[in-house]
């Protein structure tokens, strides 16, 4: 089953811009910046509201980044490690296995270590301990004597594990993301942005960020040397594979990040991976679909430790090591996450889950290390919440995706009761639950989504830039594009919809003919990975020659034997519905039928724009000289004699034509046979009932 879409054009929330208004910051930023009129107004739609906020997108720097000490509680948690280190006292660094727990911790770790505190880490073994804090290890380092412990992308909701800590004069700072949960925990001290009445600007910094925060916080404190760039290169990593919006710090962090890597890197541990992946040059989305992978694959599979050596060693052939097992590991991961999702979508399949508006699947003994992903995999198909469930020795533990709107952390917390543990956000979360409780859980979380009105959010809507034409598509649209990088969550790449493309060819490719590939009229090609299903379910698009066939598009480079040109990466494709025989039959019904002209066809839902079904005196004159000369020969509604007209077009216009008593028609097996009335009465089609009725449909 094909996931409904929605295109929708990208438009500033700042809406207080007056048309004259907007036109001078166009002017304004196009004379500041030297940039072209379509990039301003992109950066425009995407909300920039004057020249210094242009200037900080435009030209992402450090000076930009925010006063760690806006933190509400940031100062009393540096004097609480300084004192730390003036007592020598021993400090336990408390991760989360994935990239983003680990990453916080080697950034930490090696500030500290560097300056001769006395510090270690503990990040707990996935598939063992499980995540956040837990009773056990924390015993061990109480039994160490262990006397401050600062929690690096988790702790924010673990309230009865900090009360133990405390009952064994334990210091607890937590530095953390998370949503909040109710009742804080009772910790020392608390950095995460996502406190109620947390003053720091910036909600969005993913765990690594807030441990970087902090870093800096207490360098700055203590007149410590920080390598900031080392740090940026690792947090850069952390902020594009833990799906943080790229806004703000996230956006400035990342940038200078890449800029870093990409001309005078510093850390060893990151070069070693790139080298690793082949990498010539490091872009955001490496960091998400290459280097983050094989980070996140050592803590699904259990060796998270090696994270932080490799992030904080020094040794060229032993960083090279780690990095060529941890590309193994990933490929271990890559091969245990095919066999679990090819599991897992078979069940959606043979108990019709996709029908639910929630897919939940359950299975015994899945790797709890990859469900995560499996969800993600399900959630892309079918662009529904997804929870994945893997059940051992009556014990269950669920990874959660979700779609935009609808937030799964709450939905979650509706049933929270149910379960022995659980957090995350509010597109992606987590929880553990016994097995018996699995048949109430579902029930209560589709009754959640019933009463949220879930159903309004399983159209995923695709944003698009702006509408462009054939001509446009030139090395100067592409570098125009090149200034909205590093692009990724809460900061896509530009995309475009290609008004009425001229498609001289298309074909399917791949192995399994599952991709696309397309010809225009002026030699620029386009490439549609995973849509080769378009072409082959609607054979007729040949024939016909590919009219109304859309897309959405991004602008790439094709590069082969040295050579490099322009190519269209399609994001989306589908044929307007007006273009599709049994649609135009139905909406051409609809309209002659209906007794009211203000009665709401819902054409969005359709995917229809109400003025592509306008209709021009032009128009009808057209189709009646078809088929004037075609004679008693059918006119096929589909492929009229070349007219270019859609089937929508060429029936309403034939009921048009009717309605003025020009011609007698009747419609048989996609044709169209007419008979021309003769007469010496002049008609105005223009004031014909059916185009008035059209037009007040279209404009009300």
């Amino acid at each position: 089953m094909s996931v409904k879409t929605q295109w929708i054009q990208r438009k500033s929330k700042h809406s207080h811009l007056s048309v004259p208004e907007n036109e001078d910051l166009i002017d304004q930023i196009m004379e500041e910046f030297n940039l072209t009129k379509r990039t301003a107004e992109i950066l425009i739609s995407r909300g920039i509201t004057s020249i210094e906020e242009a200037r900080r997108y435009l030209n992402p720097s450090l000076a930009d980044l925010h006063d760690p000490f806006l933190f509400n509680e940031m100062e009393k948690v540096v004097n609480r490690i300084a004192k730390a280190k003036a007592a020598n006292e021993k400090i336990c660094l408390y991760g989360d296995y994935d990239a983003d727990g680990t990453i916080g911790v080697s950034i930490m770790y090696s500030f500290l270590k560097r300056h001769e505190f006395n510090v270690s880490y503990f990040i707990p073994n996935r598939l063992i301990t499980g995540y956040g804090l837990h009773i056990d290890p924390l015993q061990n380092l109480i039994d160490e004597a262990v006397g401050l412990l600062i929690t690096v992308d988790n702790g924010i909701s673990a309230n009865d594990q900090i009360d133990f800590c405390n009952q064994h004069n334990l210091d607890v700072i937590i530095t953390d993301h998370h949503e909040c949960q109710g009742t804080l925990p009772a910790a020392f001290g608390i950095i995460n942005p996502k406190v109620p009445g947390e003053n720091y600007p910036f909600k969005e910094l993913c765990g690594a960020g807030v441990a970087f925060k902090l870093v800096q916080a207490i360098s700055t404190r203590l007149g410590l040397d920080f390598d900031l760039q080392n740090a940026i290169e690792c947090v850069a990593l952390a902020t594009v594979a833990d799906l943080v919006p790229l806004q703000n710090e996230n956006r400035i962090l990342v940038a200078m990040g890449l800029h870093y890597l990409n001309s005078n890197h510093k850390n060893p541990g990151i070069r070693a991976l790139i080298e690793v992946s082949e990498l010539a040059q490091v872009k955001a989305w490496h960091f998400g679909f290459v280097l983050g992978p094989k980070i996140n694959a050592a803590g699904r599979l259990g060796e998270a430790h090696h994270i932080v050596d490799l992030l904080t060693g020094h040794d060229p052939a032993r960083l090279m090591e780690l990095a060529k097992f941890l590309s193994d590991e990933n490929r271990k991961r890559q091969n245990l996450e095919s066999t679990i999702l090819d599991a897992a979508l078979a069940q959606v399949e043979s108990q019709e889950l996709y029908k639910n508006d929630i897919i939940i699947v359950v299975g015994e003994n899945w790797h709890s290390g990859v469900i995560g992903i499996v969800a993600s995999r399900i959630q892309e198909k079918y662009y529904n919440p997804v929870i994945v469930v893997s059940v051992t020795d009556g014990k269950g533990k669920a990874s959660c995706r979700s779609v935009e709107g609808f937030n799964i952390f709450e939905a979650l917390q509706s049933c929270g009761e149910l379960f022995s543990s659980y957090g995350g956000h509010d597109q992606a979360a987590g929880f553990s639950i016994d097995a018996e409780n699995l048949a109430q859980m579902t029930k209560k979380i589709i009754e959640y989504g019933h009463l949220t009105e879930i159903k309004k959010h399983l159209i995923k809507k695709i944003p698009y830039d702006a509408i462009i034409d054939e001509t446009e598509i030139t090395w100067n649209l592409f570098n125009d594009c090149s200034h909205f990088e590093p692009c990724g969550l809460g900061n896509p790449g530009v995309q475009f919809v290609l008004n009425r493309p001229d498609i001289i060819s298309m074909r399917t490719m791949g192995k399994e003919n599952n991709h696309l590939r397309l010809s225009l009229s002026n030699d620029v090609s386009g490439v549609g990975f995973g849509f080769g299903e378009f072409l082959t379910n609607r054979p007729e698009l040949s024939a016909n020659g590919f009219r109304g066939v859309e897309f959405i598009c991004r602008l790439d480079v094709n590069e082969y034997r040295g050579n490099k040109t322009l190519q269209l990466v399609l994001k989306d494709i589908h044929q307007n519905p007006i273009w599709d025989f049994d649609m135009a039959m139905f909406l051409v019904k609809f309209i002659v039928q209906s007794v009211n002209p203000k009665i709401e066809i819902k054409l969005q839902s359709y995917g229809i724009d109400p003025y592509e079904m306008r209709m021009q005196r032009e128009t009808v004159k057209c189709v009646y000289l078809v088929l004037k000369k075609s004679g008693e020969v059918g006119v096929s509604v589909q492929n009229p004699n070349s007219t270019k007209l859609s089937p929508f077009h060429f029936l309403m216009a034939c009921e048009i034509l009717r309605e003025a008593g020009l011609i007698a028609y009747r419609l048989k097996n996609g044709l169209v046979f007419s008979k021309i009335i003769e007469t010496q009465e002049k008609k105005d089609i223009q004031n014909t009932q059916l185009m008035i009725k059209l037009e007040k449909m279209i404009c009300d």
